[in-house]
């Protein structure tokens, strides 16, 4: 319990310190002014948003925001999406990147084809050098954060 709260903290922390800012758990009632609807889960009932606003900090993580997409269930956030604009000199999720994760957690990152993550108690993370529908088809490193599958299912 004690280990799920610090990484909460910290992971609170390295948001609110690194760009905008959307948190698992947290309320959301998306407006049309800074949100795009771009689709509904059939099997989740997860409503996933384009912020389509201003961004607050252009930056997270060093490097440039692309994108952000929240999913959002019952009105609470289950999931978001950062997609960062790559460096032209980055070869996959520059290690930087990576220390600068792992510094904000309590357990190590995992490495499997390609991408980084970890599961903690009901929350997944993962970061990936992608270029998929996920990323509006363009080569992103894409930081995601999201309640677990199973509880989203529910």
């Amino acid at each position: 319990m004690k280990k799920t709260i610090l990484f909460i903290f910290f992971l609170t922390i390295s948001f609110f310190s690194f760009s905008q800012k959307y948190y698992l758990g947290d309320k959301l009632n998306p407006t049309t002014d800074k949100f795009k609807l771009i689709g509904i889960s059939s099997q989740t009932n997860v409503y996933s948003y384009k912020y389509i606003g201003e961004f607050v900090d252009n930056y997270f993580y060093g490097r440039q925001i692309g994108d952000i997409v929240v999913g959002i269930k019952n009105g609470i956030i289950v999931t978001t999406i950062y997609d960062l604009i790559p460096d032209k000199n980055d070869v996959g999720v520059p290690s930087e990147i990576i220390e600068l994760i792992q510094k904000t957690l309590p357990f190590p990152l995992a490495y499997r084809n390609g991408i980084y993550g970890v599961n903690i108690d009901n929350t997944s993370i993962s970061i990936s050098r992608t270029n998929n529908s996920m990323t509006f088809n363009k080569d992103r490193i894409m930081f995601l954060t999201s309640v677990k599958q199973s509880i989203l299912n529910q």
